[in-house]
């Protein structure tokens, strides 16, 4: 198995059963865990067989969120190359456009609307100019005429 299809499985199963922000949580705790552990010299089929089945893991996990829905949920710390650094953490909670969950209907509506504002401003801006660009042409046009029969 690899790392991408251990991930997708601890997606899945998560997902549905847990607040979407804590399914993201722990699917960037366990990338991270297994980055970490590769970068510090394991392979990845080691770390994988050490950690065993996603689905277990996601079992487990959902057997001890205690979470009912009421209090506020804090990420993970993650594994970063650097280190743990307040900096690294800071500049990741900068970037609001990549916690942009798209499975959810919110984040669908979001992507939706920005291009709706997108196609409107076109169309506005194509009808500003138009207009201009149509005289124009009329313009050119006459005057090509006027030149072939002669006038200038």
């Amino acid at each position: 198995m690899s790392r991408a299809q251990f991930l997708e499985i601890l997606r899945d199963q998560l997902a549905g059963q847990m607040h979407e922000g804590k399914v993201a949580a722990h699917v960037r705790y366990y990338e991270d865990y297994i980055q970490s552990q590769v970068r510090g010299g394991h392979s990845e089929e080691e770390v994988l067989a050490e950690l065993g089945d996603p689905r277990l893991i996601a079992k487990t996990l959902l057997d001890t969120d205690t979470d009912d829905g009421k209090s506020s949920y804090e990420e993970y710390s993650t594994y970063s190359e650097e280190g743990s650094g307040a900096g690294s953490g800071q500049q990741e909670k900068n970037k609001w456009w990549k916690k942009l969950d798209l499975t959810t209907w919110y984040g669908k509506a979001i992507v939706i609307a920005a291009a709706a504002v997108v196609v409107a401003l076109l169309v506005m801006i194509i009808g500003a100019v138009l207009p201009f660009f149509i005289a124009l042409a009329v313009i050119l046009f006459i005057i090509s005429q006027i030149k072939k029969r002669g006038g200038f």
